[in-house]
């Protein structure tokens, strides 16, 4: 079993009942002594980034990145240098100069799907994570970019499928136990 650390997966176990990350994949983009931060990488909502900007020139679904800060706007992308970005995984790179986003976007310098917006994110405090995972809420994955450029709605089940057949299972488990 990996430990959770920067750049990895959270897959949340079939069955948890909270609705916030159910079946959910949560991409780690902080992880250390202080808390955790994540995104999850599987919830899209009903809005288009250029329903919240004017002006930018690029409709992509906005995913809910989690239940804090929904009035933030946060990214993924594949352009780091450019945009002063924090590295999260090689090529996946997390925030940066927003301006300089949009400018790219808007003058064609970046292709939109090289990048995935987010209101709000996930985050655990101090040993939250730690006690989530004794509680076995939670499965920890190594991530890919591709998992994030992807944005499939079976993304959940995609990466269990890809764990290998200890995994399999559960990306198979029906959504209500009862129905089983």
């Amino acid at each position: 079993m990996l430990d959770p650390a920067k750049g990895r997966l959270l897959i949340s176990e079939p069955f948890l009942p909270d609705p916030n990350f159910f079946r959910s994949v949560v991409l780690l983009t902080e992880h250390n002594q202080d808390g955790s931060v994540g995104l999850v990488l599987n919830q899209e909502t009903e809005m288009r980034v250029d329903e919240l900007f004017d002006d930018l020139l690029c409709n992509n679904i906005v995913y809910s990145g989690g239940p804090v800060g929904k009035n933030s706007l946060l990214f993924l992308h594949s352009n780091g240098s450019l945009l002063h970005a924090e590295p999260v995984l090689p090529g996946l790179y997390w925030g940066g100069d927003f301006e300089m986003l949009k400018f790219q976007l808007n003058e064609g310098l970046m292709n939109a799907n090289d990048v995935v917006f987010f209101a709000g994110y996930s985050g655990w405090g101090p040993g939250q994570l730690q006690g989530e995972l004794e509680q076995k809420s939670w499965i920890v994955a190594p991530a890919r970019a591709d998992y994030i450029f992807a944005q499939s709605k079976d993304l959940w089940k995609k990466v269990l499928t890809d764990m290998g057949t200890g995994y399999r299972h559960l990306g198979n488990a029906p959504e209500d136990v009862q129905m089983n």
